[in-house]
């Protein structure tokens, strides 16, 4: 990232519950591998709806364009809830951990393709892949050493969480440094109540 790139994102704020829950899990996680693993910070956790990378910070294709992009994308509030999980890219050298959505799946990928069309014109490429909501609970650095990933999975799908009710969307900036990313707040976009 340079003085003219802000390093954003598109996602759904959580509540303090669920990331006070995700950042516990991560760290029951963490304990479970036999290598270094960095589960996530409660600080940081959040739905991500769509990684920009680096967007300029001005011109046609810059920030401000995003924003106002964003801004014109309609959806209806709706609720989610994590449940279970799995590992990326499998169980066999997991790379990350992550807790997977219960419910407000489908309103989640209708969210992310929404954001992807309203992007296209910004010059943000569409995601290649599928969009597989997901809330990422840890990393695991040396995936070859194991670690005990049935207990994992146990701890995923005991794991209660709360229903989380979605009113809005945020663009954040990542901000990067040795203790790890710092997000902030770049604009909040509500859904349509009416």
């Amino acid at each position: 990232m340079s003085a003219t790139t802000v390093r954003a994102f598109v996602g759904i704020a959580l509540p303090e519950a669920c990331r006070a829950l995700a950042a516990r899990l991560g760290k029951g996680v963490a304990a479970l591998s036999r290598g270094p693993a960095s589960p996530v910070r409660e600080a940081t956790v959040h739905l991500t709806l769509k990684f920009l990378g680096d967007v300029p910070t001005a011109g046609p294709d810059g920030i401000d364009a995003v924003a106002a992009a964003l801004g014109a994308v309609v959806f209806a509030p709706f609720a989610l809830r994590f449940g279970g999980g799995g590992f990326f890219p499998d169980m066999v050298r997991p790379r990350v951990v992550w807790a997977g959505l219960a419910a407000g799946a489908p309103e989640c990928q209708a969210l992310a393709a929404r954001v992807d069309a309203a992007l296209a014109p910004c010059g943000i490429a569409p995601e290649a892949r599928p969009y597989r909501p997901h809330l990422t609970l840890a990393r695991l650095r040396e995936p070859g050493r194991g670690g005990d990933w049935p207990g994992a999975l146990t701890l995923l799908t005991d794991a209660v969480w709360p229903e989380t009710p979605v009113a809005a969307m945020t663009l954040w900036r990542s901000l990067l440094s040795p203790a790890g990313a710092r997000h902030e707040v770049m604009a909040t976009f509500a859904a349509s109540t009416g």
